[in-house]
Protein backbone atom coordinates (compact mmCIF):
# COMPACT_ATOMS: atom_id res chain seq x y z
CA UNK A 1 0.00 0.00 0.00
CA UNK A 2 1.46 3.43 -0.92
CA UNK A 3 1.92 6.31 1.53
CA UNK A 4 -0.95 8.23 -0.01
CA UNK A 5 -3.46 5.50 0.81
CA UNK A 6 -2.00 4.83 4.24
CA UNK A 7 -2.37 8.49 5.20
CA UNK A 8 -5.95 8.49 3.97
CA UNK A 9 -6.80 5.55 6.20
CA UNK A 10 -5.03 6.84 9.33
CA UNK A 11 -5.81 10.56 9.11
CA UNK A 12 -8.83 11.78 11.03
CA UNK A 13 -11.10 13.89 8.93
CA UNK A 14 -13.84 15.68 10.78
CA UNK A 15 -17.10 16.69 9.22
CA UNK A 16 -16.04 15.74 5.69
CA UNK A 17 -19.48 15.21 4.30
CA UNK A 18 -22.54 17.16 5.26
CA UNK A 19 -24.43 16.76 2.02
CA UNK A 20 -27.60 15.71 3.83
CA UNK A 21 -27.96 17.07 7.34
CA UNK A 22 -29.64 14.20 9.16
CA UNK A 23 -29.97 13.51 12.85
CA UNK A 24 -28.62 10.41 14.52
CA UNK A 25 -30.66 9.23 17.49
CA UNK A 26 -28.71 7.83 20.43
CA UNK A 27 -30.47 5.78 23.12
CA UNK A 28 -29.07 6.43 26.58
CA UNK A 29 -27.74 3.41 28.47
CA UNK A 30 -27.29 3.02 32.22
CA UNK A 31 -24.39 5.14 33.50
CA UNK A 32 -24.18 7.35 30.40
CA UNK A 33 -23.51 11.07 30.65
CA UNK A 34 -23.30 13.69 27.94
CA UNK A 35 -19.54 14.15 28.32
CA UNK A 36 -18.87 10.43 27.65
CA UNK A 37 -21.26 10.37 24.68
CA UNK A 38 -19.54 13.41 23.18
CA UNK A 39 -16.10 11.87 23.75
CA UNK A 40 -17.14 8.57 22.10
CA UNK A 41 -18.90 9.95 19.03
CA UNK A 42 -18.52 13.65 18.37
CA UNK A 43 -15.82 15.81 16.82
CA UNK A 44 -14.70 17.31 20.15
CA UNK A 45 -15.88 18.13 23.68
CA UNK A 46 -17.15 21.58 22.69
CA UNK A 47 -20.26 19.87 21.27
CA UNK A 48 -21.52 18.99 24.76
CA UNK A 49 -23.24 22.35 25.07
CA UNK A 50 -24.73 22.13 21.57
CA UNK A 51 -26.19 18.66 22.21
CA UNK A 52 -27.51 19.78 25.62
CA UNK A 53 -29.20 22.81 24.09
CA UNK A 54 -30.63 20.91 21.10
CA UNK A 55 -32.16 18.19 23.27
CA UNK A 56 -33.09 20.52 26.21
CA UNK A 57 -31.11 18.43 28.70
CA UNK A 58 -31.17 19.87 32.23
CA UNK A 59 -28.22 17.97 33.76
CA UNK A 60 -25.62 16.63 31.31
CA UNK A 61 -24.14 14.37 34.02
CA UNK A 62 -27.38 12.60 34.87
CA UNK A 63 -29.26 11.13 31.89
CA UNK A 64 -32.31 8.91 32.20
CA UNK A 65 -31.81 5.37 30.82
CA UNK A 66 -33.71 4.91 27.52
CA UNK A 67 -33.73 8.63 26.77
CA UNK A 68 -33.41 9.51 23.02
CA UNK A 69 -30.78 12.09 22.13
CA UNK A 70 -30.74 13.65 18.65
CA UNK A 71 -27.30 14.46 17.21
CA UNK A 72 -26.84 16.11 13.78
CA UNK A 73 -24.78 14.07 11.35
CA UNK A 74 -22.21 16.83 10.79
CA UNK A 75 -21.26 16.79 14.51
CA UNK A 76 -20.25 13.10 14.45
CA UNK A 77 -16.63 12.11 13.85
CA UNK A 78 -16.18 10.54 10.43
CA UNK A 79 -13.35 8.58 8.85
CA UNK A 80 -12.64 7.64 5.26
CA UNK A 81 -13.51 4.00 4.77
CA UNK A 82 -12.07 1.42 2.39
CA UNK A 83 -12.98 -1.54 0.21
CA UNK A 84 -11.17 -4.83 -0.27
CA UNK A 85 -10.97 -6.84 -3.47
CA UNK A 86 -12.22 -10.41 -3.11
CA UNK A 87 -12.49 -13.30 -5.55
CA UNK A 88 -10.83 -11.68 -8.54
CA UNK A 89 -11.43 -13.62 -11.78
CA UNK A 90 -9.48 -12.64 -14.85
CA UNK A 91 -7.87 -9.21 -14.95
CA UNK A 92 -8.65 -5.83 -13.42
CA UNK A 93 -6.92 -2.47 -13.02
CA UNK A 94 -7.05 0.38 -10.55
CA UNK A 95 -6.60 4.09 -11.24
CA UNK A 96 -6.06 6.34 -8.20
CA UNK A 97 -7.73 9.71 -7.70
CA UNK A 98 -4.80 11.53 -9.32
CA UNK A 99 -5.48 9.72 -12.59
CA UNK A 100 -2.09 8.04 -12.59
CA UNK A 101 -1.29 5.21 -14.95
CA UNK A 102 -3.52 2.16 -14.32
CA UNK A 103 -1.91 -0.61 -12.30
CA UNK A 104 -2.93 -4.27 -12.05
CA UNK A 105 -5.41 -5.08 -9.31
CA UNK A 106 -4.97 -8.22 -7.24
CA UNK A 107 -7.10 -10.14 -4.77
CA UNK A 108 -7.09 -8.67 -1.22
CA UNK A 109 -5.95 -5.29 -2.53
CA UNK A 110 -7.35 -2.16 -0.86
CA UNK A 111 -9.51 0.32 -2.82
CA UNK A 112 -10.04 3.83 -1.43
CA UNK A 113 -12.13 6.90 -2.04
CA UNK A 114 -11.27 8.47 -5.41
CA UNK A 115 -10.03 5.21 -6.95
CA UNK A 116 -11.49 3.79 -10.16
CA UNK A 117 -11.72 0.03 -10.72
CA UNK A 118 -11.80 -1.38 -14.27
CA UNK A 119 -12.49 -5.03 -15.11
CA UNK A 120 -11.32 -6.70 -18.32
CA UNK A 121 -12.98 -9.03 -20.80
CA UNK A 122 -14.32 -12.21 -19.20
CA UNK A 123 -13.35 -10.90 -15.76
CA UNK A 124 -15.13 -10.03 -12.52
CA UNK A 125 -14.37 -9.21 -8.92
CA UNK A 126 -16.09 -8.67 -5.59
CA UNK A 127 -15.59 -5.46 -3.59
CA UNK A 128 -16.31 -5.90 0.12
CA UNK A 129 -17.29 -3.05 2.48
CA UNK A 130 -16.48 -3.03 6.19
CA UNK A 131 -20.16 -3.54 7.11
CA UNK A 132 -20.47 -6.70 4.98
CA UNK A 133 -22.00 -5.07 1.90
CA UNK A 134 -20.63 -6.61 -1.28
CA UNK A 135 -20.51 -5.60 -4.92
CA UNK A 136 -20.00 -8.01 -7.80
CA UNK A 137 -18.44 -5.97 -10.62
CA UNK A 138 -18.86 -7.82 -13.91
CA UNK A 139 -16.78 -7.87 -17.08
CA UNK A 140 -15.89 -4.71 -19.04
CA UNK A 141 -17.04 -2.48 -16.18
CA UNK A 142 -15.69 0.79 -14.82
CA UNK A 143 -16.57 1.86 -11.27
CA UNK A 144 -15.39 5.03 -9.52
CA UNK A 145 -15.46 5.29 -5.72
CA UNK A 146 -16.79 8.85 -5.21
CA UNK A 147 -16.72 8.77 -1.44
CA UNK A 148 -16.63 6.28 1.44
CA UNK A 149 -17.23 7.45 4.96
CA UNK A 150 -17.98 5.78 8.31
CA UNK A 151 -19.38 7.49 11.39
CA UNK A 152 -17.12 6.59 14.31
CA UNK A 153 -18.42 3.95 16.75
CA UNK A 154 -21.92 4.06 15.25
CA UNK A 155 -21.65 1.40 12.56
CA UNK A 156 -23.18 3.92 10.15
CA UNK A 157 -21.76 4.90 6.78
CA UNK A 158 -22.15 7.13 3.75
CA UNK A 159 -21.07 5.74 0.34
CA UNK A 160 -21.45 6.82 -3.26
CA UNK A 161 -20.17 4.96 -6.31
CA UNK A 162 -20.30 5.93 -9.97
CA UNK A 163 -20.84 3.11 -12.45
CA UNK A 164 -19.41 4.62 -15.63
CA UNK A 165 -19.81 1.44 -17.72
CA UNK A 166 -20.75 -2.18 -17.32
CA UNK A 167 -22.84 -4.09 -14.79
CA UNK A 168 -22.77 -4.60 -11.04
CA UNK A 169 -24.74 -6.74 -8.62
CA UNK A 170 -25.08 -5.31 -5.14
CA UNK A 171 -26.01 -6.86 -1.80
CA UNK A 172 -26.35 -4.07 0.74
CA UNK A 173 -26.52 -5.14 4.38
CA UNK A 174 -29.83 -3.85 5.85
CA UNK A 175 -29.70 -0.84 8.19
CA UNK A 176 -32.71 1.29 9.13
CA UNK A 177 -30.79 4.38 10.15
CA UNK A 178 -31.15 7.57 8.14
CA UNK A 179 -27.38 7.98 8.48
CA UNK A 180 -26.70 4.78 6.57
CA UNK A 181 -26.62 5.82 2.91
CA UNK A 182 -25.59 3.83 -0.15
CA UNK A 183 -25.83 5.38 -3.61
CA UNK A 184 -24.89 4.29 -7.11
CA UNK A 185 -24.68 6.93 -9.84
CA UNK A 186 -24.78 6.39 -13.58
CA UNK A 187 -24.92 8.94 -16.39
CA UNK A 188 -28.70 8.60 -16.36
CA UNK A 189 -29.73 8.25 -12.71
CA UNK A 190 -28.90 7.81 -9.03
CA UNK A 191 -30.09 4.80 -7.01
CA UNK A 192 -30.36 4.92 -3.22
CA UNK A 193 -30.85 1.96 -0.89
CA UNK A 194 -30.54 0.91 2.73
CA UNK A 195 -30.72 -2.86 2.52
CA UNK A 196 -31.29 -4.41 -0.87
CA UNK A 197 -30.17 -7.05 -3.37
CA UNK A 198 -30.25 -5.29 -6.70
CA UNK A 199 -28.42 -4.83 -10.00
CA UNK A 200 -27.39 -1.73 -11.97
CA UNK A 201 -26.09 -1.49 -15.53
CA UNK A 202 -24.67 1.39 -17.55
CA UNK A 203 -23.94 0.70 -21.20
CA UNK A 204 -20.77 2.25 -22.53
CA UNK A 205 -21.46 5.18 -24.82
CA UNK A 206 -25.18 5.30 -23.99
CA UNK A 207 -26.92 7.74 -21.64
CA UNK A 208 -29.17 5.11 -20.13
CA UNK A 209 -29.06 2.67 -17.27
CA UNK A 210 -31.10 -0.21 -15.89
CA UNK A 211 -32.04 -1.12 -12.35
CA UNK A 212 -33.32 -4.57 -11.36
CA UNK A 213 -34.45 -5.27 -7.79
CA UNK A 214 -34.11 -8.87 -6.60
CA UNK A 215 -35.00 -8.14 -2.99
CA UNK A 216 -35.90 -4.98 -1.07
CA UNK A 217 -36.57 -1.51 -2.44
CA UNK A 218 -34.52 0.97 -4.49
CA UNK A 219 -35.18 4.68 -4.97
CA UNK A 220 -34.26 5.83 -8.48
CA UNK A 221 -33.85 9.60 -8.96
CA UNK A 222 -34.33 11.33 -12.30
CA UNK A 223 -33.86 15.00 -13.14
CA UNK A 224 -36.61 16.05 -10.70
CA UNK A 225 -38.64 13.06 -9.59
CA UNK A 226 -37.82 9.82 -7.82
CA UNK A 227 -39.36 6.40 -8.37
CA UNK A 228 -39.40 3.47 -5.96
CA UNK A 229 -38.71 0.04 -7.40
CA UNK A 230 -39.68 -2.93 -5.28
CA UNK A 231 -38.82 -6.63 -5.30
CA UNK A 232 -39.30 -8.30 -8.68
CA UNK A 233 -39.44 -5.09 -10.72
CA UNK A 234 -37.00 -3.16 -12.89
CA UNK A 235 -36.75 0.16 -14.66
CA UNK A 236 -34.89 1.82 -17.53
CA UNK A 237 -33.58 5.36 -17.05
CA UNK A 238 -32.43 7.78 -19.76
CA UNK A 239 -30.27 10.84 -19.07
CA UNK A 240 -32.30 14.04 -18.93
CA UNK A 241 -35.58 12.18 -18.39
CA UNK A 242 -37.54 10.87 -15.45
CA UNK A 243 -37.20 7.10 -14.74
CA UNK A 244 -39.58 4.99 -16.79
CA UNK A 245 -42.37 3.23 -14.86
CA UNK A 246 -41.18 -0.01 -13.25
CA UNK A 247 -42.03 -3.25 -15.08
CA UNK A 248 -42.25 -6.75 -13.74
CA UNK A 249 -39.06 -8.72 -14.26
CA UNK A 250 -39.23 -12.01 -16.13
CA UNK A 251 -39.82 -14.92 -13.73
CA UNK A 252 -37.11 -17.37 -12.79
CA UNK A 253 -36.74 -19.74 -15.79
CA UNK A 254 -37.36 -23.47 -15.62
CA UNK A 255 -34.02 -25.22 -15.06
CA UNK A 256 -35.43 -28.65 -14.29
CA UNK A 257 -34.02 -30.04 -17.54
CA UNK A 258 -30.44 -29.08 -16.71
CA UNK A 259 -28.50 -32.20 -15.80
CA UNK A 260 -27.22 -32.39 -12.24
CA UNK A 261 -24.20 -34.35 -13.48
CA UNK A 262 -22.19 -33.52 -16.61
CA UNK A 263 -19.91 -36.19 -18.05
CA UNK A 264 -18.50 -34.03 -20.82
CA UNK A 265 -16.93 -30.58 -20.94
CA UNK A 266 -17.52 -27.89 -21.91
CA UNK A 267 -20.95 -28.29 -20.33
CA UNK A 268 -23.91 -27.81 -22.65
CA UNK A 269 -27.67 -27.68 -22.13
CA UNK A 270 -30.80 -26.18 -23.66
CA UNK A 271 -33.16 -23.64 -22.13
CA UNK A 272 -36.73 -22.85 -23.27
CA UNK A 273 -36.79 -20.71 -26.40
CA UNK A 274 -37.40 -17.01 -25.74
CA UNK A 275 -38.92 -14.35 -27.96
CA UNK A 276 -36.80 -12.41 -30.42
CA UNK A 277 -34.42 -9.97 -28.77
CA UNK A 278 -34.18 -11.92 -25.54
CA UNK A 279 -31.49 -14.11 -24.07
CA UNK A 280 -30.12 -15.51 -20.83
CA UNK A 281 -27.53 -14.55 -18.24
CA UNK A 282 -25.66 -17.65 -17.05
CA UNK A 283 -23.40 -17.60 -14.01
CA UNK A 284 -21.39 -20.42 -12.44
CA UNK A 285 -19.66 -20.35 -9.07
CA UNK A 286 -18.17 -22.74 -6.53
CA UNK A 287 -20.48 -21.52 -3.75
CA UNK A 288 -24.20 -20.81 -3.54
CA UNK A 289 -23.70 -17.10 -2.77
CA UNK A 290 -22.03 -16.51 -6.17
CA UNK A 291 -19.34 -14.26 -4.75
CA UNK A 292 -16.69 -16.40 -6.48
CA UNK A 293 -17.81 -16.39 -10.11
CA UNK A 294 -16.11 -18.79 -12.48
CA UNK A 295 -18.31 -18.03 -15.48
CA UNK A 296 -20.56 -15.06 -16.26
CA UNK A 297 -21.98 -14.60 -19.75
CA UNK A 298 -24.97 -13.22 -21.57
CA UNK A 299 -26.06 -15.77 -24.18
CA UNK A 300 -28.54 -14.72 -26.87
CA UNK A 301 -29.72 -18.24 -27.58
CA UNK A 302 -31.54 -21.10 -25.88
CA UNK A 303 -28.52 -23.35 -26.57
CA UNK A 304 -26.18 -22.76 -23.65
CA UNK A 305 -22.51 -23.64 -23.91
CA UNK A 306 -20.59 -23.25 -20.69
CA UNK A 307 -16.92 -23.38 -19.79
CA UNK A 308 -14.45 -26.26 -19.71
CA UNK A 309 -14.28 -26.95 -15.96
CA UNK A 310 -12.40 -29.54 -13.92
CA UNK A 311 -14.29 -32.29 -12.11
CA UNK A 312 -16.06 -31.08 -8.99
CA UNK A 313 -19.24 -29.56 -7.53
CA UNK A 314 -20.62 -26.22 -8.75
CA UNK A 315 -23.60 -23.89 -8.56
CA UNK A 316 -25.32 -22.38 -11.58
CA UNK A 317 -27.91 -19.64 -11.83
CA UNK A 318 -29.79 -18.55 -14.91
CA UNK A 319 -32.04 -15.57 -15.55
CA UNK A 320 -33.92 -14.47 -18.66
CA UNK A 321 -33.44 -11.09 -20.35
CA UNK A 322 -36.49 -9.24 -21.64
CA UNK A 323 -36.97 -7.03 -24.69
CA UNK A 324 -35.87 -3.93 -22.70
CA UNK A 325 -32.66 -5.77 -21.74
CA UNK A 326 -33.77 -6.02 -18.10
CA UNK A 327 -32.48 -9.20 -16.48
CA UNK A 328 -35.07 -11.22 -14.58
CA UNK A 329 -35.20 -13.29 -11.44
CA UNK A 330 -32.69 -16.07 -10.83
CA UNK A 331 -33.11 -19.82 -10.99
CA UNK A 332 -30.36 -21.68 -9.21
CA UNK A 333 -29.23 -25.27 -8.78
CA UNK A 334 -26.21 -27.33 -7.83
CA UNK A 335 -24.47 -29.65 -10.30
CA UNK A 336 -21.33 -31.71 -10.56
CA UNK A 337 -18.85 -32.55 -13.32
CA UNK A 338 -17.34 -36.00 -13.71
CA UNK A 339 -15.59 -35.92 -17.07
CA UNK A 340 -12.18 -37.39 -16.20
CA UNK A 341 -10.75 -39.77 -17.09
CA UNK A 342 -12.49 -39.75 -20.46
CA UNK A 343 -14.57 -42.76 -21.41
CA UNK A 344 -12.98 -45.15 -23.93
CA UNK A 345 -14.19 -45.67 -27.49
CA UNK A 346 -16.13 -48.93 -27.90
CA UNK A 347 -15.24 -51.19 -30.81
CA UNK A 348 -16.74 -54.70 -30.54
CA UNK A 349 -19.55 -55.67 -30.93
CA UNK A 350 -20.27 -53.25 -33.77
CA UNK A 351 -21.27 -50.01 -32.12
CA UNK A 352 -25.00 -49.37 -32.19
CA UNK A 353 -26.03 -52.33 -34.33
CA UNK A 354 -23.98 -55.33 -33.25
CA UNK A 355 -25.54 -58.76 -33.28
CA UNK A 356 -24.05 -61.93 -31.89
CA UNK A 357 -24.85 -65.51 -32.71
CA UNK A 358 -22.38 -67.26 -30.41
CA UNK A 359 -23.51 -67.67 -26.83
CA UNK A 360 -20.14 -66.43 -25.51
CA UNK A 361 -19.82 -62.70 -26.15
CA UNK A 362 -16.55 -60.86 -26.83
CA UNK A 363 -16.19 -57.15 -26.11
CA UNK A 364 -13.33 -54.76 -26.81
CA UNK A 365 -12.63 -51.04 -26.55
CA UNK A 366 -9.79 -48.59 -27.15
CA UNK A 367 -6.90 -48.86 -24.72
CA UNK A 368 -6.07 -45.59 -22.97
CA UNK A 369 -2.59 -44.54 -21.99
CA UNK A 370 -2.03 -44.36 -18.23
CA UNK A 371 -5.31 -46.17 -17.53
CA UNK A 372 -4.84 -49.53 -15.83
CA UNK A 373 -8.41 -50.44 -14.87
CA UNK A 374 -11.84 -50.29 -16.45
CA UNK A 375 -15.40 -50.65 -15.16
CA UNK A 376 -17.59 -52.81 -17.45
CA UNK A 377 -21.39 -53.11 -17.39
CA UNK A 378 -24.15 -54.90 -19.33
CA UNK A 379 -27.82 -54.12 -18.77
CA UNK A 380 -31.21 -54.96 -20.23
CA UNK A 381 -32.16 -51.26 -20.49
CA UNK A 382 -30.43 -48.18 -21.89
CA UNK A 383 -30.59 -46.45 -18.48
CA UNK A 384 -28.62 -49.31 -16.92
CA UNK A 385 -31.14 -49.69 -14.10
CA UNK A 386 -31.33 -53.46 -14.63
CA UNK A 387 -27.69 -54.56 -14.52
CA UNK A 388 -26.80 -58.07 -15.64
CA UNK A 389 -23.02 -57.73 -15.55
CA UNK A 390 -21.09 -55.26 -13.37
CA UNK A 391 -17.34 -55.86 -13.32
CA UNK A 392 -14.88 -53.44 -11.82
CA UNK A 393 -11.09 -53.57 -12.00
CA UNK A 394 -11.01 -55.06 -15.50
CA UNK A 395 -7.30 -54.82 -16.33
CA UNK A 396 -7.52 -55.28 -20.12
CA UNK A 397 -9.29 -53.41 -22.90
CA UNK A 398 -11.22 -56.54 -23.84
CA UNK A 399 -13.48 -58.99 -22.08
CA UNK A 400 -15.22 -62.26 -22.93
CA UNK A 401 -18.49 -63.02 -21.15
CA UNK A 402 -18.66 -66.80 -20.76
CA UNK A 403 -22.14 -66.79 -19.26
CA UNK A 404 -24.63 -67.99 -21.83
CA UNK A 405 -26.77 -65.04 -22.77
CA UNK A 406 -30.34 -65.53 -23.85
CA UNK A 407 -31.62 -64.27 -27.16
CA UNK A 408 -32.57 -60.60 -26.78
CA UNK A 409 -31.46 -56.98 -26.76
CA UNK A 410 -28.75 -55.67 -24.39
CA UNK A 411 -26.71 -52.55 -23.69
CA UNK A 412 -23.07 -52.27 -22.66
CA UNK A 413 -20.72 -49.50 -21.56
CA UNK A 414 -17.25 -48.97 -20.10
CA UNK A 415 -15.69 -46.37 -17.78
CA UNK A 416 -11.98 -45.75 -17.28
CA UNK A 417 -10.73 -45.79 -13.67
CA UNK A 418 -7.83 -43.81 -12.24
CA UNK A 419 -6.62 -43.02 -8.72
CA UNK A 420 -9.60 -40.69 -8.22
CA UNK A 421 -12.12 -43.40 -9.16
CA UNK A 422 -14.36 -43.99 -12.15
CA UNK A 423 -14.64 -41.43 -14.89
CA UNK A 424 -17.87 -41.11 -16.90
CA UNK A 425 -19.23 -44.19 -18.63
CA UNK A 426 -19.24 -44.30 -22.39
CA UNK A 427 -22.65 -43.90 -23.96
CA UNK A 428 -24.48 -47.21 -23.69
CA UNK A 429 -24.36 -49.18 -26.93
CA UNK A 430 -26.93 -51.76 -27.97
CA UNK A 431 -26.15 -55.29 -29.13
CA UNK A 432 -28.27 -58.41 -29.64
CA UNK A 433 -27.99 -62.08 -29.04
CA UNK A 434 -29.83 -63.67 -31.95
CA UNK A 435 -30.46 -67.09 -33.27
CA UNK A 436 -28.78 -68.07 -36.54
CA UNK A 437 -30.74 -67.38 -39.69
CA UNK A 438 -33.43 -70.02 -40.23
CA UNK A 439 -32.56 -73.22 -42.10
CA UNK A 440 -34.31 -73.68 -45.41
CA UNK A 441 -35.92 -77.05 -45.94
CA UNK A 442 -35.86 -78.80 -49.32
CA UNK A 443 -38.28 -76.91 -51.59
CA UNK A 444 -41.43 -78.57 -52.93
CA UNK A 445 -41.70 -78.26 -56.69
CA UNK A 446 -44.98 -79.17 -58.35
CA UNK A 447 -46.23 -78.71 -61.89
CA UNK A 448 -47.50 -75.20 -61.11
CA UNK A 449 -45.86 -73.99 -57.90
CA UNK A 450 -42.71 -73.75 -55.80
CA UNK A 451 -42.97 -73.89 -51.98
CA UNK A 452 -40.06 -72.87 -49.70
CA UNK A 453 -40.18 -73.50 -45.94
CA UNK A 454 -37.94 -72.59 -42.98
CA UNK A 455 -38.07 -73.40 -39.28
CA UNK A 456 -40.32 -71.23 -37.13
CA UNK A 457 -38.56 -68.34 -35.39
CA UNK A 458 -39.44 -66.31 -32.29
CA UNK A 459 -42.96 -65.02 -31.60
CA UNK A 460 -43.73 -61.81 -33.49
CA UNK A 461 -41.00 -62.30 -36.11
CA UNK A 462 -41.61 -61.86 -39.84
CA UNK A 463 -39.64 -63.59 -42.60
CA UNK A 464 -37.82 -62.03 -45.52
CA UNK A 465 -37.42 -64.38 -48.52
CA UNK A 466 -35.28 -63.63 -51.55
CA UNK A 467 -34.83 -65.68 -54.76
CA UNK A 468 -32.33 -64.69 -57.45
CA UNK A 469 -30.73 -66.13 -60.58
CA UNK A 470 -27.24 -65.27 -59.31
CA UNK A 471 -25.47 -65.99 -56.05
CA UNK A 472 -24.79 -62.29 -55.46
CA UNK A 473 -28.57 -61.60 -55.49
CA UNK A 474 -28.15 -58.69 -57.88
CA UNK A 475 -31.06 -59.88 -60.02
CA UNK A 476 -33.95 -60.62 -57.66
CA UNK A 477 -36.91 -62.64 -58.89
CA UNK A 478 -38.64 -62.69 -55.50
CA UNK A 479 -38.24 -60.22 -52.58
CA UNK A 480 -41.04 -60.70 -50.03
CA UNK A 481 -41.67 -60.18 -46.29
CA UNK A 482 -44.38 -62.43 -44.89
CA UNK A 483 -45.63 -63.44 -41.45
CA UNK A 484 -45.29 -67.19 -41.95
CA UNK A 485 -42.06 -69.18 -42.48
CA UNK A 486 -43.47 -70.49 -45.78
CA UNK A 487 -43.34 -68.96 -49.25
CA UNK A 488 -45.41 -70.22 -52.19
CA UNK A 489 -44.85 -68.83 -55.70
CA UNK A 490 -45.71 -69.94 -59.22
CA UNK A 491 -43.23 -72.47 -60.53
CA UNK A 492 -40.42 -70.65 -62.32
CA UNK A 493 -38.96 -71.85 -65.58
CA UNK A 494 -36.27 -74.46 -65.43
CA UNK A 495 -32.79 -73.53 -64.30
CA UNK A 496 -30.60 -72.83 -61.24
CA UNK A 497 -31.79 -70.38 -58.60
CA UNK A 498 -30.48 -69.14 -55.26
CA UNK A 499 -32.55 -68.77 -52.10
CA UNK A 500 -31.89 -67.01 -48.77
CA UNK A 501 -33.95 -65.89 -45.76
CA UNK A 502 -33.68 -63.67 -42.71
CA UNK A 503 -35.94 -62.79 -39.78
CA UNK A 504 -37.21 -59.36 -38.67
CA UNK A 505 -38.06 -58.89 -34.99
CA UNK A 506 -41.24 -57.18 -33.79
CA UNK A 507 -39.23 -54.08 -32.80
CA UNK A 508 -37.88 -53.74 -36.35
CA UNK A 509 -34.47 -55.32 -35.83
CA UNK A 510 -33.33 -57.10 -39.01
CA UNK A 511 -31.18 -60.18 -38.61
CA UNK A 512 -28.56 -61.46 -41.06
CA UNK A 513 -29.44 -63.44 -44.17
CA UNK A 514 -28.81 -67.14 -44.15
CA UNK A 515 -26.15 -68.55 -46.45
CA UNK A 516 -27.50 -68.80 -50.01
CA UNK A 517 -28.79 -72.21 -51.06
CA UNK A 518 -28.99 -73.26 -54.68
CA UNK A 519 -32.13 -74.75 -56.21
CA UNK A 520 -32.43 -76.52 -59.55
CA UNK A 521 -35.85 -76.36 -61.14
CA UNK A 522 -36.26 -79.14 -63.79
CA UNK A 523 -36.97 -78.07 -67.31
CA UNK A 524 -40.51 -78.88 -68.54
CA UNK A 525 -40.30 -81.10 -71.77
CA UNK A 526 -44.08 -81.59 -72.12
CA UNK A 527 -44.18 -79.16 -75.03
CA UNK A 528 -42.12 -81.64 -77.12
CA UNK A 529 -45.03 -84.13 -77.08
CA UNK A 530 -47.10 -81.63 -79.04
CA UNK A 531 -44.52 -81.91 -81.85
CA UNK A 532 -44.68 -85.74 -82.11
CA UNK A 533 -47.40 -85.96 -84.89
CA UNK A 534 -45.41 -83.49 -86.98
CA UNK A 535 -42.28 -85.62 -86.61
CA UNK A 536 -44.23 -88.72 -87.78
CA UNK A 537 -45.46 -86.96 -90.95
CA UNK A 538 -41.93 -85.81 -91.71
CA UNK A 539 -40.73 -89.41 -91.38
CA UNK A 540 -43.35 -90.63 -93.96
Amino acid sequence: MNIHKLLLILTLISGIFSVHAKDWVYTVEEGDNLWDITSDYLIDSSFVTRVQTLNKIVNPMHLQQGMKIRIPEKWIRQFPSLLQVQNLRGTAQIIDENGDKPSPLKARAIVLQGDTVVTGEDSSLVLAFLDGTKILLQENSRLKIDYLSVFENTGLSDSQLSLEAGRMETQVVPNKSELRRFKVKTRATVTSVRGTDYRVSAEQGKDESRTEVVEGKVDVKGIKLSSSITTGFGSVSVKGQEPKPPVKLLPAPDVSQISKTFNQVPIQFTMPTLEQGQGYRVQIAKTSKFQDLIFDKRIDSSAIRGPDLPDGDYHIRVRAIDIQQLEGLNSQLEFSINAQPESPFLSLPNVGQGFLIDENVEFSWAKQKSIKKYHFQIAKDHNFDNLLVDRQDVDQSELVIDDKMKVGKYFWRVAATDQEGDGPFSEGQMFRRIKPAPDIEAPDISDDSLVIRSRTGLPGQTYHFQIAEDESFSELLVDKQIKEPRLKIPRPSGGEYFIRIRTIDSDGFIGPFSKPQSLNVPYDYYWLLTLLPLLVLIAL
